[in-house]
Protein backbone atom coordinates (compact mmCIF):
# COMPACT_ATOMS: atom_id res chain seq x y z
CA UNK A 1 0.00 0.00 0.00
CA UNK A 2 1.72 3.55 -1.11
CA UNK A 3 2.44 6.03 1.73
CA UNK A 4 1.28 9.18 2.30
CA UNK A 5 4.13 10.79 0.76
CA UNK A 6 3.46 8.35 -2.44
CA UNK A 7 -0.36 9.35 -2.56
CA UNK A 8 0.57 13.05 -2.83
CA UNK A 9 3.63 12.96 -4.87
CA UNK A 10 0.76 10.86 -7.34
CA UNK A 11 -1.80 13.68 -7.21
CA UNK A 12 0.95 15.98 -7.42
CA UNK A 13 2.45 14.43 -10.53
CA UNK A 14 -1.26 13.70 -12.38
CA UNK A 15 -2.32 17.32 -11.81
CA UNK A 16 1.15 18.40 -13.29
CA UNK A 17 0.52 15.88 -16.32
CA UNK A 18 -3.23 16.66 -16.48
CA UNK A 19 -2.06 20.86 -16.84
CA UNK A 20 0.67 19.70 -19.70
CA UNK A 21 -1.58 18.27 -21.60
CA UNK A 22 -4.19 20.98 -21.47
CA UNK A 23 -1.79 23.59 -22.09
CA UNK A 24 -0.27 21.43 -25.43
CA UNK A 25 -4.40 21.62 -26.46
CA UNK A 26 -5.82 24.49 -25.23
CA UNK A 27 -3.71 26.85 -24.55
CA UNK A 28 -2.94 28.87 -21.18
CA UNK A 29 -5.78 31.66 -21.85
CA UNK A 30 -8.60 28.81 -21.74
CA UNK A 31 -6.92 26.64 -19.25
CA UNK A 32 -9.35 26.36 -16.59
CA UNK A 33 -8.18 24.66 -13.27
CA UNK A 34 -11.27 22.47 -13.06
CA UNK A 35 -11.08 20.86 -16.11
CA UNK A 36 -7.32 20.35 -15.14
CA UNK A 37 -8.64 19.01 -11.81
CA UNK A 38 -11.22 16.48 -13.59
CA UNK A 39 -8.77 15.42 -16.49
CA UNK A 40 -6.00 14.63 -13.73
CA UNK A 41 -8.91 12.33 -11.74
CA UNK A 42 -8.39 15.06 -8.69
CA UNK A 43 -10.66 17.78 -6.60
CA UNK A 44 -10.16 21.30 -6.68
CA UNK A 45 -9.41 20.48 -2.85
CA UNK A 46 -6.42 18.07 -3.85
CA UNK A 47 -5.35 21.12 -6.11
CA UNK A 48 -5.76 23.83 -3.63
CA UNK A 49 -3.93 21.74 -1.15
CA UNK A 50 -0.95 21.05 -2.95
CA UNK A 51 -0.75 24.41 -5.00
CA UNK A 52 -3.23 26.88 -4.33
CA UNK A 53 -3.44 28.84 -7.17
CA UNK A 54 -3.51 27.93 -10.87
CA UNK A 55 -0.02 29.47 -11.61
CA UNK A 56 1.77 27.61 -8.99
CA UNK A 57 0.47 24.66 -10.75
CA UNK A 58 1.31 25.83 -13.91
CA UNK A 59 4.84 27.11 -12.61
CA UNK A 60 5.58 23.04 -11.34
CA UNK A 61 4.55 22.31 -14.83
CA UNK A 62 7.26 24.87 -16.23
CA UNK A 63 9.64 22.77 -13.92
CA UNK A 64 8.26 19.90 -15.27
CA UNK A 65 8.64 20.90 -18.85
CA UNK A 66 11.90 22.20 -18.32
CA UNK A 67 13.37 18.72 -16.68
CA UNK A 68 11.74 16.95 -19.53
CA UNK A 69 13.82 19.04 -22.37
CA UNK A 70 16.86 18.84 -20.84
CA UNK A 71 16.60 14.64 -20.16
CA UNK A 72 15.42 14.41 -23.78
CA UNK A 73 18.49 16.45 -25.12
CA UNK A 74 20.75 14.26 -22.87
CA UNK A 75 18.96 10.91 -23.92
CA UNK A 76 19.46 11.82 -27.44
CA UNK A 77 23.25 12.69 -27.04
CA UNK A 78 23.85 9.21 -25.07
CA UNK A 79 22.10 7.37 -27.99
CA UNK A 80 24.00 9.32 -30.60
CA UNK A 81 27.29 10.78 -29.34
CA UNK A 82 28.18 13.38 -31.99
CA UNK A 83 31.23 16.15 -31.77
CA UNK A 84 31.68 19.65 -33.51
CA UNK A 85 29.89 22.46 -33.96
CA UNK A 86 27.21 21.47 -36.18
CA UNK A 87 26.56 18.77 -34.05
CA UNK A 88 25.62 21.48 -30.94
CA UNK A 89 23.06 22.78 -33.30
CA UNK A 90 21.31 19.86 -33.96
CA UNK A 91 21.33 19.69 -31.02
CA UNK A 92 19.70 22.79 -29.79
CA UNK A 93 17.63 22.52 -32.68
CA UNK A 94 15.81 19.94 -31.34
CA UNK A 95 14.73 22.37 -28.23
CA UNK A 96 12.96 24.48 -30.54
CA UNK A 97 11.50 21.72 -33.24
CA UNK A 98 10.04 19.38 -30.34
CA UNK A 99 6.41 19.99 -29.42
CA UNK A 100 7.36 21.44 -25.66
CA UNK A 101 8.53 24.85 -27.68
CA UNK A 102 4.60 25.96 -28.50
CA UNK A 103 3.77 24.54 -24.85
CA UNK A 104 6.77 27.12 -23.46
CA UNK A 105 5.53 29.55 -25.81
CA UNK A 106 2.46 30.14 -24.23
CA UNK A 107 3.86 30.73 -21.11
CA UNK A 108 6.01 32.93 -22.40
CA UNK A 109 3.06 34.63 -23.80
CA UNK A 110 1.00 34.51 -20.27
CA UNK A 111 4.44 35.89 -18.21
CA UNK A 112 4.09 39.09 -20.16
CA UNK A 113 1.60 40.05 -18.31
CA UNK A 114 1.71 38.05 -15.16
CA UNK A 115 4.43 39.11 -12.85
CA UNK A 116 4.39 35.60 -10.57
CA UNK A 117 4.46 33.11 -13.74
CA UNK A 118 7.11 35.86 -15.53
CA UNK A 119 9.33 35.43 -12.36
CA UNK A 120 9.71 32.00 -12.45
CA UNK A 121 9.82 31.26 -15.90
CA UNK A 122 12.97 33.58 -15.92
CA UNK A 123 14.58 31.14 -13.34
CA UNK A 124 13.79 27.97 -15.34
CA UNK A 125 14.96 29.59 -18.90
CA UNK A 126 18.22 30.32 -17.44
CA UNK A 127 18.86 26.90 -16.08
CA UNK A 128 17.78 25.30 -19.61
CA UNK A 129 20.18 28.53 -20.80
CA UNK A 130 22.75 27.00 -18.60
CA UNK A 131 22.19 23.22 -19.43
CA UNK A 132 22.29 24.02 -23.18
CA UNK A 133 25.44 26.04 -22.66
CA UNK A 134 26.72 22.75 -20.95
CA UNK A 135 25.54 20.38 -22.96
CA UNK A 136 26.64 22.21 -26.09
CA UNK A 137 30.21 22.61 -24.66
CA UNK A 138 30.39 18.74 -24.61
CA UNK A 139 29.77 18.14 -27.87
CA UNK A 140 31.71 21.40 -28.86
CA UNK A 141 34.05 23.11 -26.15
CA UNK A 142 34.81 26.18 -29.08
CA UNK A 143 31.35 27.19 -28.43
CA UNK A 144 32.59 27.94 -24.76
CA UNK A 145 34.51 31.12 -25.81
CA UNK A 146 32.73 34.06 -25.35
CA UNK A 147 32.29 34.76 -28.90
CA UNK A 148 30.84 31.41 -29.11
CA UNK A 149 28.27 32.23 -26.16
CA UNK A 150 27.63 35.30 -27.84
CA UNK A 151 26.79 33.90 -30.99
CA UNK A 152 24.99 31.15 -29.59
CA UNK A 153 22.59 34.04 -28.20
CA UNK A 154 21.84 34.93 -31.90
CA UNK A 155 21.85 31.48 -33.10
CA UNK A 156 19.14 30.68 -30.63
CA UNK A 157 17.21 33.78 -31.57
CA UNK A 158 17.04 32.76 -34.74
CA UNK A 159 16.02 29.55 -33.95
CA UNK A 160 13.03 30.32 -31.67
CA UNK A 161 12.30 32.57 -34.74
CA UNK A 162 12.26 29.80 -36.87
CA UNK A 163 10.04 27.34 -34.67
CA UNK A 164 7.46 30.15 -34.22
CA UNK A 165 6.62 30.38 -37.88
CA UNK A 166 4.97 27.47 -37.39
CA UNK A 167 2.12 28.20 -34.92
CA UNK A 168 1.23 31.10 -37.86
CA UNK A 169 1.64 29.10 -41.18
CA UNK A 170 0.85 25.29 -39.71
CA UNK A 171 1.35 24.11 -43.29
CA UNK A 172 5.33 25.11 -43.79
CA UNK A 173 7.78 22.62 -44.11
CA UNK A 174 9.89 24.28 -41.05
CA UNK A 175 12.26 21.19 -41.64
CA UNK A 176 13.32 22.68 -45.12
CA UNK A 177 13.63 26.19 -44.02
CA UNK A 178 15.81 24.37 -40.99
CA UNK A 179 17.95 22.62 -43.31
CA UNK A 180 17.76 26.22 -45.78
CA UNK A 181 18.85 28.31 -42.32
CA UNK A 182 21.21 25.50 -41.07
CA UNK A 183 24.22 26.51 -43.27
CA UNK A 184 23.96 30.46 -42.42
CA UNK A 185 24.19 29.36 -38.46
CA UNK A 186 26.95 27.10 -38.62
CA UNK A 187 28.67 29.65 -40.41
CA UNK A 188 28.11 32.48 -37.50
CA UNK A 189 29.08 29.77 -34.98
CA UNK A 190 31.94 28.84 -36.73
CA UNK A 191 32.81 32.64 -37.05
CA UNK A 192 32.82 33.46 -33.94
CA UNK A 193 35.22 31.38 -32.52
Amino acid sequence: MPTQDERSAASRQALVEATLTLLDEVGYGRLAVAEICRLAGRSVGTHLHHFGTKAALVAAAVDELAARRIADARADLARQPRRGTAAALDVVWQFYAGPTFVAALELWVEARTNPDLRAHLLVVEERIDREGVALAATIAPELASPGGLVAGRYVAATMRGLAMRRLLWPDADIDAEWRATRPFLLASLEGAR
